[in-house]
């Protein structure tokens, strides 16, 4: 959840104050965690969700079996209590098994619990109201059923834990982690709110607390008459501006305006806050005031009750609607597709891994997908380290390289997925596919350069730097490596050639040390012996001391029109204007290399900057980066 929460919410929040602190108390103090994308990548984004949907149809059919046997006659409703009729329950919960057991088989700690959970309430939340808006339904029973839907997610969610936690040495436990938190599920099972309520921002009290609502012990006018006393007495605590109160209320809620107390909104989120109640209760049992016990005593005449065993109920009532909140906000950020939305703008979404299809069969998030990588090694590493350098000297020139790199890589939306000693692996596209993803690349690649050029010039490091940018399809790979660690990765062959591009000038032909060309390679000569950072010589050897793009990532800037053909005399290859940047970038072509254990032979790009032109500097709108 702490991916959902630091993004603005589409409502405003009635009864928390969504901060990370509040959501862990809440929810038992551990993560709820969701996928790492798309939410939370950046504001407004969405995780794009396909239920299957025999869940939602037989939801709807167990809905109005349920509806039918609350509203029958005694006959009726006792053979209906019996099970007599379960066909619609066994229903509903085989098809809920299946999707559940194939979320565990593909969890490895993903976040895809969660977020079926989450996109599941909503649905269901939706079913009950399409049902309860028709005319002449009885809404009370809306709120009588919370035992049978409670019932029917339950059991198939502790046999599918039972299942999986006695297979194969506990594969629940391997897939979802020791630190797994059932909070979120339990909420949405137990909670009764997020499966009957669309939205936690229309809750009506009156209508929830019904009699024979077995989730809520507390009656409505009970609710009302104790939220009225405590709504009296905190307002009177600050129209006084008693001191220690506003203190203890700026503490814990920081965000509140304790001044404006005759602003229902603002007195209802102190009210729902259980620290201030505490307070409450304290001052209201101390006063000894008759003004005050004279409510109290209405109120355990009216409900038979003693105060003790009223504010219990209360508070639990009051739980339930925070998490029910939280559970709310959520899943705003969460888009189910309708059933009749064209399959092949599914098919695409699912192809990049922005589409969570959550069926029995089949892969549930495309973990093979269009992955752009960058790889960037540092040159004369490996001759540093094999001189009379210590190792902790050696170290320091690393962090005054890869220290500035992260907020780099941050910087245009990339992720370190590792760094291998003298150089970094960087990938965009893993947690989903964007369309700025190899521009993006390029951009990373070159404030690279750029940062070491700083470096170099400061005198803060004798090293250059080799990068690569390559685009092709590889495997998102989730390994476990205990109990509550994960290693994310990408692997596949485009992985490999990626690596193979900016290690180049290091582990093929002319090389000294191991590391750098040959003296002959380092001058290789363009019209008058002027030195190059890439070029492929006559046998197709790549040596590369700078940025170097491969054809495949070429082609889909081509693809997304954002490249256009460039030649300025003999050297030609292709342009685009970054309208982030506000610069040109020229991708020059340098050659076909070849590369052992490659089946064919790549043309490979030199990426650098040029100049904006007056008239014909940049792309028109169409093209731009």
């Amino acid at each position: 959840m702490r991916r959902i929460f630091g993004v603005g919410a589409t409502t405003e929040l009635r009864f928390i104050a969504g901060t990370v602190e509040e959501i862990g108390g809440l929810f038992g103090g551990g993560t709820l965690d969701l996928p790492g994308g798309p939410a939370g990548s950046a504001p407004g984004e969405q995780f794009l969700v396909d239920l299957f949907p025999p869940i939602r149809t037989n939801l709807r059919e167990l809905v109005e079996h349920i509806y039918r046997g609350l509203s029958s006659g005694s006959a009726e409703q006792s053979a209906f209590a019996s099970g007599k009729d379960a066909a619609a329950f066994d229903q509903f919960e085989r098809v809920l098994e299946k999707v559940l057991a194939a979320i565990v088989e593909q969890e490895r700690r993903l976040g895809l619990m969660n977020l079926f959970w989450l996109a599941h309430s909503k649905v269901a939340a939706e079913v009950l109201q399409e049902f309860f808006s028709q005319r002449g339904v009885k809404q009370s029973i809306k709120y009588q059923m919370h035992p049978f839907l409670a019932g029917v997610h339950r059991n198939p969610l502790e046999r599918v834990w039972a299942r999986f936690k006695h297979r194969n040495g506990n594969i629940l436990r391997q897939n979802l982690g020791a630190d797994f938190n059932t909070a979120l599920i339990d909420c949405i099972v137990d909670d009764q709110l997020p499966l009957t309520e669309t939205s936690v921002a229309r809750l009506n009290f009156q209508q929830i607390l019904v009699e024979n609502n077995k989730r809520f012990r507390l009656t409505f006018p009970e609710f009302r008459e104790m939220h009225a006393t405590f709504r009296d007495r905190l307002r009177e605590i600050l129209r006084r501006k008693d001191p220690r109160a506003l203190e203890s209320i700026r503490r814990w809620l920081p965000d509140a305006r304790p001044e404006a107390h005759e602003d229902e909104r603002s007195i209802n989120r102190l009210l729902f806050d259980e620290r201030v109640l505490v307070c409450l209760l304290a001052d209201l049992t101390d006063t000894g005031e008759e003004g005050f016990r004279s409510p109290l005593r209405r109120l355990e005449r009216v409900s038979r009750r003693r105060w003790r065993e009223l504010v219990p109920d209360y508070l639990d009532l009051l739980q339930a609607v925070k998490r029910s909140e939280v559970v709310d906000l959520a899943r705003q950020r969460i888009d189910v597709v309708a059933q009749l939305q064209a399959e092949a703008d599914l098919r695409v979404s699912y192809e990049e891994g922005r589409l969570f299809r959550f069926y029995p069969d089949g892969e549930i998030l495309k973990l093979a997908r269009k992955i752009t990588v960058v790889f960037a090694d540092l040159r004369g590493f490996t001759a540093a380290s094999e001189g009379g350098i210590s190792e902790r000297e050696l170290a320091q020139q690393l962090y005054e390289v890869f220290d500035p790199f992260a907020s780099l890589v941050e910087r245009y939306h990339g992720r370190i997925d590792k760094f291998t000693g003298d150089g970094a692996m960087i990938t965009f596209g893993f947690s989903r596919v964007t369309p700025e993803d190899e521009r993006n690349a390029l951009r990373t690649a070159l404030a690279i350069q750029e940062m070491m050029a700083q470096l170099r010039a400061s005198g803060r490091t004798t090293f250059s730097m080799g990068i690569s940018v390559h685009t092709g399809r590889a495997q998102v790979a989730h390994f476990v490596v205990d109990d509550r660690a994960m290693d994310r990765t990408v692997i596949g062959r485009n992985v490999n050639i990626a690596g193979r591009l900016s290690g180049s000038a290091k582990i093929q032909g002319a090389t000294i040390g191991g590391d750098a060309p040959d003296e002959a390679a380092q001058t290789h000569a363009e019209g008058g012996g002027a030195r190059r950072e890439v070029w492929v010589d006559e046998s197709g050897i790549l040596f590369n001391t700078g940025i170097v793009v491969s054809q495949d990532t070429v082609e889909e800037l081509v693809r997304q029109g954002v490249a256009e053909p460039w030649a300025r005399g003999d050297v030609h290859g292709y342009r685009l204007f970054d309208d982030r940047e506000k610069k040109n970038i020229l991708l020059e072509y340098v050659g076909d290399a070849k590369f052992r254990g490659v089946g064919r032979s790549i043309a490979i790009y030199r990426l650098g900057v040029g100049e904006v032109e007056a008239g014909n500097g940049a792309l028109p709108a169409r093209g731009r980066a």
